[in-house]
């Protein structure tokens, strides 16, 4: 079993572990950090789901700037129960709530619970289509508090989803091979895309 450290905010040097094996690929710190000064801004007080867990290390790194609460959706018990435990070593245990279930499929539930987040991470594991399916599912359900922005993780061979129905792309970022689009409800031109 591995670790990462938190790399900003009030957590910033606190190591949490990370599952076994090739199934999670941890984002690596420097996109992590990019990722929460882009989102500092939005993260006080923010909910904040993590459709695709895997280590919760985007997640804690959200609430260590600010953000109140996480929900945090891991397809894996065993990583599911890593997650919890390092929310309870880190001391947020009360902010994290972890699901343990089929991130698309968690939508619909999370909609039937009348969830709203101001911050939805959409990570999944590549070359699968998940990045598709989740935004189309999003589509579906009406998760998204006002103002509220997904932000979807694919590598750059893999194509852009179109933004469906009452959801528009606002921004891209790229970060050498792994790309950031950022969509919001509503209409806006996007901005181009930055290197970083």
């Amino acid at each position: 079993m591995g670790s990462i450290t938190i790399t900003s905010g009030t957590l910033r040097g606190r190591r949490i572990q990370t599952p076994e094996g090739s199934q999670t690929r941890p984002l690596l710190t420097r996109l992590r950090k990019s990722l929460a000064d882009i989102l500092r801004p939005r993260l006080a007080q923010a909910r904040v789901l993590d459709l695709f867990g895997g280590s919760g290390a985007i997640a804690f790194e959200l609430l260590s700037n600010g953000a109140a609460a996480a929900v945090v959706v891991e397809l894996t018990p065993k990583t599911a129960s890593l997650i919890k435990l390092n929310a309870q070593t880190l001391g947020v245990g009360q902010a994290v709530e972890v699901v343990q279930g089929d991130g698309v499929a968690s939508l619909g539930r999370l909609a039937g619970e009348k969830e709203a987040f101001d911050i939805v991470i959409v990570a999944p594991p590549y070359g699968l289509g998940l990045q598709q399916k989740a935004v189309a599912a999003f589509s579906r359900h009406s998760l998204l508090n006002p103002g509220g922005v997904i932000i979807v993780q694919r590598e750059e061979r893999e194509p852009q989803v179109a933004p469906p129905e009452g959801l528009s792309l606002m921004r891209t970022r790229s970060y050498g091979r792994t790309v950031f689009d950022f969509y919001a409800a509503g209409s806006s031109d996007v901005q181009p895309l930055q290197k970083a």
